[in-house]
């Protein structure tokens, strides 16, 4: 099974960007810091790609729901994840905004159902794992 676009978003977010410590449960920051990171709250806001993706949105590590979410989008990696010859490739998505690997965060264009598959799993596992408002947990990227 390959992994999901939501996986590589993240894996190529710990694999080569800023060295990720742990995240922190941040449960009332989930909507501001989405608003920061890929709405109108940014100083870039995230821009939906239909023709890439029909069901385009905006997936940011880290998490909306920690306390190191929340970065203004501008200031974030813009990627596409793609699924060719087999295997996962990133790439950015826009030609005005090359990807640095300085960068403290990403907003990557994935499906809205993969997305949602992926908040519900970390929905689940804050509940399964009682991490509670402001404990540190670490995140696993595996196949």
């Amino acid at each position: 099974m390959s992994p999901t676009p939501v996986v590589t978003t993240y894996s190529f977010a710990q694999g080569y960007l800023r060295d990720w410590a742990p995240l922190s449960r941040a449960d009332d920051l989930n909507k501001a810091n989405r608003y920061r990171t890929c709405e109108e709250g940014s100083s870039d806001p995230f821009v939906k790609m239909y023709d890439e993706i029909p069901t385009d949105s905006c997936d940011e590590f880290p998490f909306a729901g920690s306390f190191e979410g929340g970065t203004d989008g501008a200031l974030c990696a813009d990627i596409i994840p793609r699924y060719e010859d087999g295997q996962w490739w990133i790439y950015a998505a826009r030609a005005d905004k090359p990807i640095t690997y300085d960068e403290p965060c990403v907003r990557a264009h994935v499906a809205l159902e993969a997305n949602t598959s992926a908040g519900g799993k970390y929905g689940s596992l804050v509940r399964n794992a009682r991490i509670l408002d402001t404990e540190k947990y670490s995140v696993s990227v595996v196949d």
